[in-house]
């Protein structure tokens, strides 16, 4: 029985947690050999901010290059036709994301009862999340 894309969004989404927490990771590295050592104190404003700045930068800017993140790619899903998104309707994607993911992924399980089987970030960015493992099959 095919995975249907909704249990793949969860799972791409899952899988994206990793490189993100490497990426902070990575920062958090660097920041403190900046500082000679010192850690950065629990709270700091511009800290928070470089983390969801990197956060944002990475989901947005992983749709409007390629459609997906690495979460997306390794799951074989994509939004459809990405090339036309802006930047608003990405970021746009991104915060209903966030609204999404915090009240424990309701726009993304709205797709399994939406008659057109869009979540809540398809339908604010005009974009949909389409299974692509067709797209990836090359024929001999």
């Amino acid at each position: 029985m095919p995975i249907s894309t909704t249990w793949r969004h969860l799972a791409a989404f899952i899988y994206d947690l990793f490189p993100i927490i490497g990426l902070w990771l990575i920062t958090s590295v660097v920041i403190v050999l900046i500082r000679g050592g010192d850690e950065v104190p629990p709270g700091t404003l511009w800290f928070q901010l470089l983390l969801t700045a990197e956060l944002v930068f990475y989901f947005v800017f992983s749709w409007l290059k390629g459609g997906q993140t690495l979460g997306m790619r390794a799951w074989k899903i994509g939004i459809e036709d990405f090339q036309t998104m802006t930047l608003w309707q990405s970021l746009a994607r991104f915060l209903v994301g966030l609204v999404s993911t915090a009240l424990l992924g309701a726009g993304l399980w709205y797709k399994k009862i939406n008659a057109a089987g869009l979540s809540w970030m398809d339908m604010i960015s005009g974009h949909r999340t389409v299974n692509v493992s067709h797209l990836s099959k090359t024929n001999p």
